[in-house]
């Protein structure tokens, strides 16, 4: 018997507009994030969800809370699927980070899997939200499970499921990037990607921003 995830990209986050490298900062939703997070708790609950596993980051855990209310299913955390550690770019615009680090950005926005200086890689983020994925799997079977992730998270399940070699950057490759709000879904067994980036869901006022293709939060 197989299992079904949900996997959903937390809604907007204070300084998604402006492109800042969020990464594992703990920042809040913004106010059409709270909107976004409603509007996928209402799409969800739909579905007979069996359980809730989100990142423990705030923004990803503030997105479930409002489908845990519904389903009143508690949120199970796991900090495997925090989104990439941006070390010492954490908090910065893409502009300052040109400024600081000209060669590793080039680098970086020519798609290579640079190490953020202080952080990670993707190659990094992709070993600890697979294994993450693959014991939920294991261990959930028959089920159907909502997570609450982030864009480079969600892109490495759904690049793994897909079959498809791994990109140096999420964010250019055939999938992405992920909307905030976004609801992808990947079924077991398979692994098969049934849905990526869903966001019919979001009402006007609540559609995210178009992100940029390097982008990464």
């Amino acid at each position: 018997m197989g299992a079904t995830f949900f996997l959903v990209r937390h809604g907007e986050a204070v300084g998604n507009r402006d492109h800042r490298f969020i990464g594992q900062s703990d920042t809040p939703l913004s106010e059409a994030g709270r909107r976004q997070a409603e509007a996928v708790a209402h799409r969800l609950a739909r579905i007979p969800i069996t359980a809730i596993v989100s990142s423990d980051l705030r923004r990803a855990r503030d997105t479930m809370t409002p489908l845990s209310g519904l389903l009143g299913i508690e949120i199970e955390l796991e900090p495997r699927f925090r989104e990439i550690a941006n070390g010492e770019w954490t908090g910065l615009l893409p502009d300052e980070i040109s400024a600081r680090w000209p060669d590793l950005w080039e680098r970086y926005r020519g798609g290579e899997d640079v190490p953020r200086p202080g952080g990670e890689r993707w190659a990094d983020v992709a070993v600890r939200a697979r294994a993450a994925f693959k014991e939920l799997a294991a261990t959930r079977q028959g089920e159907l499970v909502a997570i609450g992730a982030h864009a480079g998270v969600g892109l490495s399940l759904i690049t793994w499921a897909a079959g498809l070699e791994d990109r140096q950057n999420y964010f250019r490759g055939p999938f992405g990037p992920l909307a905030n709000g976004s609801i992808s879904v990947i079924r077991f067994p398979g692994p098969q990607v049934v849905a990526v980036n869903d966001i019919g869901h979001l009402e006007q006022g609540t559609l995210p921003e178009e992100p940029l293709p390097f982008f990464s939060a």
